[in-house]
């Protein structure tokens, strides 16, 4: 039994920053048992006049400058096979570990075959594995042209949440617009950094942060030593028999692997369905919910066995301890909300609207409430690498995540001395978890720009074939997605 105990203190050492917290060790653990490996926000960044997009060196001082206003990005992780893992500085930096160029043919490169080409290379990013004793981050370049390339900042999930990508990028692009590219150090020991040691943040997921009632704590406890005929669930496990959450949890080291499929809303799309959001006093990732779980029913076979989903949404939290969203760190928690199958007939407008305004609901007051957070639960577990590694052959607890980080708008830089440079798509994924839901939504856009849906999942953890191909039927749930945006019009 893993509940209500603590982990032992950790042994200090000098460039300790400090012990990681109950959130972080589950990243930890979880990355530890290869469950999970990097996640990304990535970007298309246009640049003013031609630049060298296929030398590290072009990204380098950006880079330098992302490092001195994150401290996040140069701590790594001590003992994380362990249930005392803690953070440590790290005082010399490799930069050629950590920027790498990924080249594609330019002669070929059209902004149709941008897409393809992201979407092929995602999964090797996303299936990267990280090196003991460096810190577990990586800038990922893909050259278009002289002026035009994807730049992605994956990194391990212990170290920060999706909304810190935002903030890496936004100091990133800042760092370029102010870079005069013509006088850049090509010198080797360029990529050698020494930064200065941080103080790292403050874990957030504490008892004052984050008070649990006696009621929420013990439901999962009962939840477990009652009889499942007495039909009491948690309210971190509401699923059913009717509720469809892929296949068992499974891992194989050989045949662990990341798929992905992007699908792009255009502007105009996301514009109308952001209007008629407003008209409706809902918000768009209500909204997404219910035409994911409308393609959803519509694309599973034998979808008539089953009643409702569990959807899992990330929330942000960072407004509950005054934190900026431009700090990096691991501020999110969960919620869960089961939602009925749509009629056979199709939802009408009214009941498509109401459904969508009682997810917005229920997510806002998770957004604004510290107390009985799920995440809150975990430092009352013990052995974290116990627990998960526990859940191998269990049924998963939800049939989709979603995420959304809204849209990136970077803070104008004071200056601006380079060719000037601009962030025209965004692309936020998540790797294979195996033990988090069968699907995953990752939702990101940009100002003026097109709002990105990637949808991720670990291969084999649908449970559709061999009546249908996870490919296949993955492309039809975004098919219907986009057709649902474009019948808003």
């Amino acid at each position: 039994m893993s509940w209500l105990f603590t982990s032992k203190p950790p042994v200090v050492h000098e460039n300790y920053l400090r012990t990681a917290s109950p959130n972080e060790r589950r990243c930890i653990a979880r990355e530890s048992l290869d469950f999970y490996r990097a996640l990304l926000i990535g970007g298309i960044y246009v640049f003013g006049s031609p630049v060298d997009t296929s030398s590290i060196a072009t990204f380098i001082p950006a880079v330098r400058q992302c490092i001195d206003r994150h401290a996040h990005l140069n701590i790594t992780v001590i003992e994380a096979e362990t249930e005392s893992p803690s953070f440590h500085f790290c005082q010399r930096l490799d930069l050629s570990h950590h920027v790498q160029i990924l080249n594609v043919d330019e002669s070929d490169v059209t902004q149709e075959r941008e897409d393809q080409i992201m979407e092929r290379i995602l999964p090797q990013i996303l299936d990267s594995k990280w090196p003991s004793g460096l810190p577990p981050w990586k800038v990922v370049v893909i050259p278009f042209s002289k002026t035009r390339c994807f730049i992605s900042f994956s990194f391990s999930h212990s170290l920060a949440d999706g909304t810190s990508g935002l903030a890496f990028h936004n100091t990133f692009i800042n760092a370029l617009q102010q870079q005069e590219f013509g006088f850049q150090n090509q010198a080797k020991d360029t990529v050698i950094y020494t930064p200065k040691k941080p103080t790292l943040s403050p874990p957030f997921d504490t008892a004052q942060n984050l008070p649990i009632s006696w009621s929420f704590l013990l439901a999962p406890l009962l939840s477990t030593f009652l009889p499942s005929s007495l039909g009491f669930r948690s309210h971190i496990d509401p699923i059913t028999s009717k509720t469809w959450t892929g296949s068992p949890i499974f891992h194989s080291p050989e045949t662990f692997k990341t798929n992905v499929r992007v699908l792009s809303i255009d502007a105009v799309a996301v514009d109308r369905a952001l209007k008629a959001c407003r008209a409706n006093g809902v918000k768009l990732t209500g909204l997404i919910h219910q035409f994911i779980v409308a393609a959803l029913f519509k694309s599973l076979p034998e979808s008539e066995n089953y009643d409702n989903l569990v959807a899992q949404t990330a929330i942000d939290i960072r407004q509950l301890v005054n934190t900026s969203k431009q700090e990096m760190g691991l501020y999110v928690s969960g919620e869960k909300q089961v939602l009925k199958a749509p009629q056979k007939t199709g939802p009408v407008a009214g009941e498509l609207w109401e459904a969508s305004k009682l997810t917005t609901q229920k997510l806002a007051a998770a957004a604004n409430r510290r107390q009985d957070h799920v995440v809150g639960l975990l430092r009352y577990l013990n052995n974290m690498h116990s627990w998960m590694k526990a859940k191998i052959g269990e049924r998963r607890d939800s049939s989709y995540e979603v995420s959304n980080l809204l849209s990136f708008r970077p803070q104008p830089p004071s200056s601006v001395s380079g060719p000037g440079c601009s962030v025209v798509g965004m692309v936020f994924a998540q790797p294979a978890d195996a033990t988090g839901a069968p699907l995953s939504f990752n939702i990101v856009s940009v100002a003026n720009g097109p709002l990105v849906i990637t949808v991720t999942w670990q291969a084999g953890a649908l449970d559709v074939e061999p009546k249908i191909s996870e490919v296949e039927f993955v492309g039809k749930i975004c098919e219907d997605i986009n057709g649902s945006f474009d019948n808003l019009g």
